[in-house]
């Protein structure tokens, strides 16, 4: 029996092919051509705006595996991603099966110093975003990456400098082109199906020409991100005037009781759930015909599900962000914005933002 070959993209290696277990006569073979280590675990949101490199990278090299390395709370997010032919959960399980293989490209994209050593120690010919070097700090692996190392430890350059979006940064900093590759995050037809029931449950609903869904999630690492409970309020009773238009308030389970005082004070909000599974809640953001949001993870689902988005900005940079020409971003033009500041005593930057300005935003994009 001639040895099989290893190298073919249907190959198992503990059970015969499914497609031709006699691999001389298989005219299925179809060989890797390279390997690329992708490590991205961490936030969700920064976790799916970073899927445009997953395409660039396929775009470039159509034939080599890709390897992608997350976080187990991120992988609902990369699930069904075509450009990504395995997905490993960070474990140590996953770390050994890792550092036993050779790359020609090795990418990590986190700064924590677990994975950035683990970048250091993989077998690549060729490493890019950051590692560590022999005193434990954080370095960018090569010279692409230096100008993505170097907004983290230059306030001047990430806030005033750098017009370039996120995407575009990590695009680059893997010496490729940035050619405004969308976000990708793929829902199954049962998904989109269970959201358009979910969401016929709801009377208020029906008849209505725009849906319009108003997130008040913000996560836990910058809560400075935070709108204030009565402008939620406020644009509620703003735009519940409009007859076409339906409301919808969403929100995680941190946001529950913040969920249900805004619609005790405006009983027009629609309130669709706030212990939705990660996917139930993008599948219901896909059926929005606009989502309002600041810069969380919300925000990134709507960019990624091609929904027209108001996003709020205050203490991050809004530059960063890429609405691919659907939607707006709004600031209140704060002096001290951004900042990246986890507290602050007097938000200005998010309170700053009217309800008004938000209602005037949502008009516009809908076109109304």
């Amino acid at each position: 029996m001639p040895f099989p070959k290893p190298d073919c993209r249907h190959f198992l290696g503990y059970k015969p092919c499914p497609l031709n277990p006699e691999c001389r006569s298989c005219r299925e073979y179809r060989p890797w051509r390279g390997n690329i280590l992708l490590i991205k675990t961490a936030a969700k949101g920064d976790v799916l705006r970073t899927t445009p490199l997953a395409a660039a990278l396929k775009q470039k090299y159509p034939q080599s595996r890709l390897t992608w390395l997350t976080a187990p709370d991120a992988v609902p997010l990369l699930e069904g991603n075509p450009h990504i032919d395995r997905l490993l959960v960070y474990e140590l399980g996953s770390t050994v099966e890792i550092l036993s293989q050779r790359y020609d490209l090795a990418v990590c994209l986190d700064k924590e110093p677990h994975l950035a050593g683990l970048a250091s120690q993989v077998l690549a010919k060729h490493k890019c975003g950051f590692g560590i070097d022999q005193l434990g700090q954080l370095v960018p692996l090569d010279k692409n990456s230096k100008y993505l190392y170097s907004l983290g430890i230059s306030n001047h350059l990430k806030f005033q400098v750098n017009h370039k979006s996120y995407q575009q940064l990590v695009i680059e900093a893997c010496g490729l082109k940035y050619r405004q590759q969308p976000y990708v995050l793929n829902l199954t037809g049962e998904e989109f199906s269970w959201a358009k029931g979910h969401l016929h449950k709801f009377s208020r609903l029906k008849g209505k020409k725009h849906l319009v869904g108003v997130n008040t999630g913000t996560g836990r690492a910058f809560p400075t991100k935070s709108w204030p409970k009565d402008h939620f309020v406020k644009l509620g009773r703003l735009l519940a005037g409009h007859k076409d238009i339906g409301l919808l308030l969403l929100g995680g389970p941190d946001e529950t009781k913040l969920n249900q005082a805004v619609i005790k004070s405006c009983p027009g909000l629609i309130n669709p759930g706030t212990s939705l599974e990660l996917r139930q809640f993008a599948a219901v953001i896909s059926a929005l015909d606009l989502l309002v949001s600041a810069d969380t993870l919300g925000m990134h689902l709507g960019i990624a599900l091609g929904k027209r988005t108001v996003a709020l900005f205050g203490p991050t940079c809004s530059q960063e962000i890429d609405l691919y020409q659907k939607g707006e971003k709004l600031s209140a033009g704060a002096n001290c914005s951004p900042c990246y500041k986890t507290f602050c005593p007097d938000p200005v930057c998010m309170s700053g933002l009217t309800p008004e300005s938000v209602r005037d935003a949502v008009l516009r994009t809908l076109s109304l």
